[in-house]
């Protein structure tokens, strides 16, 4: 930093933090929020630059940063050098993302959906379903859409109403649908959980893939028979399902191939 005319005091990064985080008490006090470190560093008292009397917190904030601004470097015969946050003046969108996100803990079933074998519009469709974006009829209702007749669900005549957890997991023929796939889940709240729980306890292979072609087809049936009066029927997803996952083996490697096809020819 130079003379500190483009930069602001509070505001931007040009000491070890940003100070108004650092100092929030004296912040408060501040009366230009938006004062540039050459007006700080040059004001003739405390009464221009801050509402006094301070506070005792303030005035504990005001000796340390005292201390800092004490071995700060500050160049008043110079101009301000910008750069970025990594050390250079050269801005990508690669150095950005990796600042930003490095230190993200990502949770592993996201992990596991975007290197799973499938296409990209079913990895989506699965991370909507994840993160309870699906526009099911619960969702409808949540933004204020009016949902005819009612928010039950289509595919069942329990009159239970239409969310993620209901159309996917336990309407009557969701569970068919799964017990077709000899998939019984666990009880936890997390859908996450639960697919997590899953992957270890089953010797399937690729069962993060055959939970979303099974999950993609069951969204499927439900919008043909609300959009097309389609019939809701196991064996109907199950010639679905097994059409799809044909379809999904040609993204998966040639020695994996063998133990699907085997697997998908014993399913009625």
């Amino acid at each position: 930093m130079g003379e500190g005319r483009t930069v602001t005091f509070w505001g931007d990064l040009w000491s070890n933090s940003i100070l108004e985080n650092a100092y929030p008490v004296l912040f408060s006090f501040a009366k230009n929020k938006k004062a540039s470190v050459h007006e700080v560093m040059n004001a003739e008292d405390l009464d221009s630059l801050f509402h006094l009397p301070l506070s005792e917190p303030a005035w504990e904030e005001m000796l340390n940063l005292q201390q800092l601004l004490i071995i700060m470097p500050y160049r008043e015969d110079s101009l301000d050098e910008w750069t970025f946050i990594w050390g250079n003046q050269t801005y990508t969108s690669r150095r950005y993302y990796r600042y930003v996100y490095e230190n993200l803990q990502v949770p592993r079933i996201f992990k596991i959906l975007w290197s799973s074998k499938c296409t990209q519009r079913i990895k989506f469709f699965t991370w909507l379903l994840l993160v309870d974006r699906l526009n099911t009829k619960t969702m409808l209702l949540r933004r204020h859409f009016h949902v005819q007749p009612n928010a039950h669900c289509i595919m069942c005549n329990n009159s239970s109403e239409e969310d993620i957890d209901h159309l996917f997991f336990t309407c009557p023929l969701a569970v068919s649908c799964w017990n077709s796939l000899s998939i019984q889940w666990s009880l936890a709240p997390s859908i996450c959980d639960r697919i997590l729980s899953a992957i270890h306890n089953h010797s399937l292979p690729l069962f993060m893939e055959i939970f979303m072609i099974a999950a993609w087809e069951l969204w499927n049936l439900r919008n043909s028979k609300i959009f097309d009066n389609g019939r809701a029927t196991r064996s109907l997803w199950m010639h679905n399902f097994k059409a799809q996952a044909h379809l999904q083996l040609l993204r998966v490697r040639e020695i994996d191939k063998p133990a699907i096809v085997q697997w998908l020819d014993t399913l009625v």
